[in-house]
């Protein structure tokens, strides 16, 4: 599994609006500040309005703020709203994409994989992930 440009750049807008706690900040303010194109900003933001993370006001005192409850909204949440289910290889989420899947000894590992990713992503609110980065991503 590799995360996107998309998903990166999501996670960083998440982050802006984050920080910027009740207050709008616009999406120029952030692209420029996080060093994402202006356009790919304003798509990524409508995934993530769509998705219920962020809201949008327009004008001149507008911008985007979080949608959503960070103490309980966790970086799988984020992550699957723009690259969709979390999986290492089509099949294991799939049994269709490859006549071998049911003889196949390393879709369990890829499963298993799966499973433990989304385990972990699914445990980092983003409180957490913001609020203290070393309690959210211990080091091994």
């Amino acid at each position: 599994m590799e995360l996107t440009r998309r998903s990166d750049y999501a996670c960083r807008i998440i982050r802006a609006a984050y920080d910027s706690k009740d207050e709008y900040v616009s999406v120029s303010e952030v692209a420029e500040r996080e060093s994402i194109p202006y356009a790919f900003a304003r798509s990524i933001q409508h995934d993530l309005v769509h998705a219920g993370l962020l809201k949008t006001v327009r004008g001149a005192k507008g911008g985007l703020t979080l949608a959503c409850d960070p103490s309980t909204t966790t970086l799988l949440e984020v992550l699957e709203a723009l690259q969709g289910p979390i999986s290492m290889s089509p099949c294991s989420a799939d049994s269709a994409y490859c006549a071998r899947c049911t003889q196949c000894s390393f879709r369990g590992v890829w499963r298993q994989a799966d499973a433990i990713l989304r385990d972990y992503f699914g445990s980092i609110t983003l409180e957490a992930l913001f609020e203290n980065e070393d309690a959210a991503c211990p080091r091994p």
